[in-house]
């Protein structure tokens, strides 16, 4: 056997100035996460020894949020079964069907199976939706706090503008700003409920969202209509109480103009199944199905298969989103009282009470209190308190306003618990 050739010998020694001259302007130029550079950090002090109560990722921990048993029992079965092959581009037939079933029985659109794109997740109907509708050059919208837009917005080189929102109006535009904000714009995304506030929007708010677009598509005529990316991949996932709304089922004229994007991987804590999809005017799913069919961006058979059983059976679905839905609110609830129970005891801090997704909106009302950024806030807390949170600024909020994303899905009770109390004592120690 001959001596296997050190590749590096070759290389250019410079990589950086080497990786310029090759790829593209667009590509050179992008960022990477935020989110995952934090996430980096924290595994870096865990693997020296450091206990660390992890807020950081959107992910979940199988110990304390297990699939479904028909979920997993069904991708095995699929497997056994022989269904390894190539899927359609846009998903199987038995799943583009119990989506559009799952959306008339739960939301009351019916749209059918014509409408549904399937894909290796959100993202790649995500993704698709920015590549079909905008033209670099086009304005592109979405609201401060938010994920994920700018990269999207890099990547189509779009004309992107950031609208801010504020805890007050529940980290959503009012009507009259979300109105305003579509003049000239081709492209607007809206996710609820939202990361990483979980907030959710409420029905008289999105009624007026979805009669503004209306109303400006009138106004426009034959020329290019605005279009709306509605992110609802925690929809199943609100607080008790609280109700979730599609745009559509509100206000029906708005049908033609709307792309939901959805997903198993926060209901059913599967993001490594990797099944999502697009529900949209039947006139653009061939579109998508091109895209995400010469991307290779499908999901597996297996995981689609199994999908469209559980999604096909309500009562199955349902009592496993009951205990879905009570480990969250147990930690959220623990977190949120934790919060303010600090501030009752003279603390500057706060939150906002839990409504939907698997997040809390926490404001470490530090700045000016020695601290001069949310940057140098989460490293404290990270260091002397062993807790990771995210700062807005992860999500294109620029100012330094205290406010944190805690995500509950990788930990427990009683890592919250203790958590809570290092955070009160880093918080003393520097006031």
């Amino acid at each position: 056997m001959s001596t296997p050739v050190d590749v590096s010998r070759f290389l250019p020694a410079d990589h950086s100035a080497a990786m310029q001259r090759t790829v593209t302007d667009v590509m050179a130029s992008l960022k990477g996460s935020k989110i995952l550079g934090i996430g980096a950090e924290v595994r870096k002090l865990q693997a020296e020894g450091r206990e660390i109560c992890n807020l950081t990722v959107g992910d979940f921990r199988p110990e304390q949020f297990p699939l479904p048993t028909q979920l997993s029992e069904g991708v095995l079965k699929a497997y056994r079964d022989g269904q390894t092959g190539y899927p359609p581009a846009d998903g199987v037939p038995e799943l583009k069907a119990a989506v559009a079933r799952l959306y008339k029985r739960r939301m009351g659109i019916d749209y059918g199976p014509q409408s549904v794109c399937v894909g290796s997740g959100a993202r790649p109907p995500m993704y698709t939706t920015w590549r079909l509708i905008t033209r670099p050059g086009d304005r592109t919208v979405s609201f401060l706090p938010a994920w994920n837009n700018s990269y999207y917005a890099h990547f189509c080189e779009t004309e992107h503008t950031f609208v801010p929102t504020s805890a007050e109006h529940n980290f959503f535009p009012t009507v009259e700003a979300f109105a305003a904000a579509l003049k000239g714009t081709r492209l607007v995304v809206l996710n609820s409920p939202l990361n990483p506030t979980g907030t959710v929007v409420s029905r008289e708010v999105l009624t007026g969202y979805a009669q503004a677009i209306v109303d400006e598509n009138r106004s426009r005529g034959t020329d290019r209509p605005v279009m709306m990316l509605f992110d609802q991949v925690y929809w199943l996932l609100t607080a008790e109480g609280i109700a979730h709304h599609s745009p559509v089922a509100l206000v029906p004229e708005v049908a033609p103009y709307i792309v939901h994007t959805d997903a198993i991987s926060k209901c059913f804590a599967a993001t490594g199944l990797r099944v999502g999809w697009g529900v949209m005017p039947s006139y653009m799913q061939g579109r998508m199905r091109a895209l995400i069919g010469h991307a290779g961006a499908w999901a597996p058979r297996p995981e689609q298969l199994a999908t469209a059983w559980l999604l096909d059976h309500p009562e199955e679905m349902d009592a496993y989103m009951v205990g879905m839905r009570a480990r969250i609110a147990e930690r959220l609830g623990l977190l949120y009282s934790g919060i303010q129970d600090m501030r009752s005891r003279g603390l500057p801090v706060d939150a906002i009470a839990p409504q939907g997704a698997i997040y809390l909106s926490l404001r470490m009302d530090l700045i000016g209190r020695g601290f001069e950024s949310n940057e140098e806030i989460r490293s404290y807390l990270l260091n002397k308190a062993g807790v990771a949170v995210v700062p807005f600024q992860a999500f294109d909020m620029p100012e330094d306003s205290g406010w944190f994303r805690a995500s509950i899905g990788a930990v427990s009770p009683s890592d919250l618990s203790a958590a809570l109390q290092r955070v009160e004592d880093a918080i003393r120690a520097r006031l």
